[in-house]
């Protein structure tokens, strides 16, 4: 039976490309947002209206929330990749360096 085999380049590129993911999500949310605000607001002429606004101003909160904790976590989990990328690879120098060494397996 062989061992684990990682490969850390495939879950290096991972991390980044994950990365390169929530920054563009980023970049088209804060288009989106611009857009939407330089359509300016929503007239408050009367109850109806005014309603219509809250509401709108309500659930545009909770998407660009939802949207910006999502870019967040992505690139979050981008670098965790990339970082785990990183530590398998160290720990595999640190094992062949220590195998050349004359380091046993007690």
């Amino acid at each position: 039976m062989t061992g684990l085999e990682v490969r850390t380049t495939v879950l290096h590129n991972a991390g980044t490309d994950l990365g390169g993911v929530a920054a563009d999500v980023s970049g088209a949310l804060a288009e989106l947002l611009a857009a939407v605000s330089a359509d300016g607001a929503i007239p408050r002429n009367d109850d109806i209206s005014a309603m219509i606004a809250a509401a709108y101003a309500a659930i545009h909160e909770m998407a660009a929330g939802s949207i910006a904790s999502a870019v967040t976590a992505l690139g979050g989990h981008g670098e965790g990749l990339t970082s785990m990328a990183a530590s398998y690879r160290d720990t595999d120098q640190d094992a062949a360096a220590a195998i050349r060494a004359g380091a046993t397996w007690a």
